[in-house]
C-alpha cells in the first residue's frame, strides 16, 4: 500500500511537470530580402540565460533488471518484474555554448534499489562465500530462523548508491517547450547491500555480507521533453557475483529504465 501511495503521488506530480511551461528567448530582425524589400523575422535563439537543462530528473522511479554481464542476456535469477529504485539527482552544468544547444552536466544522485525475487527464493552466502540462491521453506527450518507462518512473505535485495553522472547533451526548441537528448557515464558508490526475507510477521536479514563490489559504472541515456524525462541505464562494471538458478557463477550487472520529472 505504501508504495502505491508513493507511486501514485509521483505521477500526480510527473503529470504536472508535463504541463508545466518553459520560457524561451526571441530575436527579431530586420533584413533586405535581395528584392530591395524589408523581411521581419522573429526566430528562437537561445534557451533563458544560454543555460543547459536537467538532463536527468529531479525525483524518479525505474524498473529493475540483472544482466549475465555489460550488455549480455538477462541473468538466470528468480527476479520479479516488480523490482524497482527511486531516487533523485542534482544536476548543474560543466560548459555550454553560445546559442545553449550543447554543453555537458555533471551532478550529484542518490538512490535506494529493491531487488524482488519470487516468493519461495532467499539470497544467501553459502559455504564458498558466494551469493545463491535457496527455498524459503528450507532457509525458516534451519536453526534460529524461525518458521514461515501464513502467506503474506517477500524475499529482496535492497542497496543504496552515490551517484556521480557526467553526460553531453544536445537541446533544442520544439513549440516553445524545450527537447534534449542527453548520452553520458556515471561513477556509482554502494552501500548498505542486504537480502532480506518478511515472513513470520516480521523482515528478517538473510545477509549482510554479500560479496557485492561497492564501486560501478554505468552508461547512460537520457530524452527529456519540457519537464518530463526517460532514461536508460547500464551497469558497464558487474554488481553482485551469484549462483544463478542453473547453478552457473555469473557476474550481474544491473539495468533500470526509469522515467522521472524536473521541477524547474
Amino acid at each position: 500500500m505504501k508504495r502505491l501511495t508513493l507511486l501514485s503521488v509521483f505521477l500526480l506530480l510527473a503529470t504536472a511537470g508535463v504541463f508545466a511551461q518553459s520560457e524561451v528567448t526571441t530575436v527579431t530582425i530586420t533584413k533586405d530580402n535581395g528584392n530591395g524589400e524589408k523581411e521581419t523575422k522573429t526566430f528562437v535563439e537561445r534557451l533563458i540565460n544560454d543555460q543547459l537543462y536537467d538532463p536527468l530528473p529531479d525525483l524518479y522511479y525505474s524498473y529493475l533488471d540483472m544482466r549475465d554481464g555489460a550488455f549480455g542476456q538477462q541473468a538466470n535469477v528468480p527476479l520479479r518484474s516488480s523490482s524497482f529504485e527511486w531516487g533523485f539527482y542534482s544536476m548543474d552544468q560543466i560548459f555550454c555554448t553560445e546559442n545553449g544547444r550543447f554543453g555537458m552536466t555533471s551532478g550529484l544522485g542518490l538512490s535506494n534499489s529493491y531487488n524482488y525475487f519470487t516468493h519461495d527464493q532467499v539470497l544467501k552466502l553459502n559455504e564458498d562465500g558466494v551469493a545463491c540462491f535457496q527455498n524459503l521453506l528450507d532457509y525458516s527450518q534451519e536453526d534460529g530462523n524461525g518458521p514461515v507462518s501464513g502467506s503474506a512473505y517477500r524475499t529482496f535485495l535492497r542497496y543504496w548508491s552515490f551517484r556521480l553522472p557526467m553526460m553531453f547533451q544536445f537541446q533544442w526548441i520544439v513549440g516553445n517547450k524545450p527537447v534534449s537528448l542527453a548520452l553520458g557515464a556515471e561513477f556509482e558508490l554502494r552501500f548498505g547491500v542486504r537480502s532480506f526475507a518478511r515472513y513470520g510477521g516480521s523482515k528478517h536479514t538473510i545477509s549482510s555480507n554479500l560479496n557485492y563490489e561497492p564501486v560501478g559504472f554505468n552508461a547512460l541515456a537520457s530524452f527529456r521533453a519540457d519537464n518530463a524525462i526517460v532514461f536508460v541505464r547500464f551497469g558497464l562494471t558487474d554488481m553482485l557475483s551469484i549462483i544463478d538458478t542453473n547453478g552457473n557463477k555469473i557476474d550481474a550487472c544491473q539495468m533500470a529504465i526509469g522515467f522521472g520529472f524536473n521541477l524547474d
